[in-house]
């Protein structure tokens, strides 16, 4: 997560590691971006994931099955 206070419960380079992809939310830029690279990423707005956020996993399935 990443607020006012910076970057809080930091993910651990073996989670990214072990991730197929990165879901990024954000209403103000994200720092350290560059420790996702490699993995596909899909930037989705904090409205959207709380509103659509079972249309959102689907699309991200559907993606992985192709």
């Amino acid at each position: 997560m990443q607020g006012g206070a910076g970057i809080e419960n930091r993910l651990q380079k073996k989670d990214i590691e072990e991730a197929c992809c990165v879901i990024l939310t954000n209403d103000i830029a994200i720092m350290e971006v560059e420790r996702f690279k490699g993995k596909k990423i899909f930037k989705v707005s904090v409205s959207d994931i709380i509103k659509k956020s079972d249309a959102i996993v689907n699309k991200i399935v559907q993606t992985f099955q192709e």
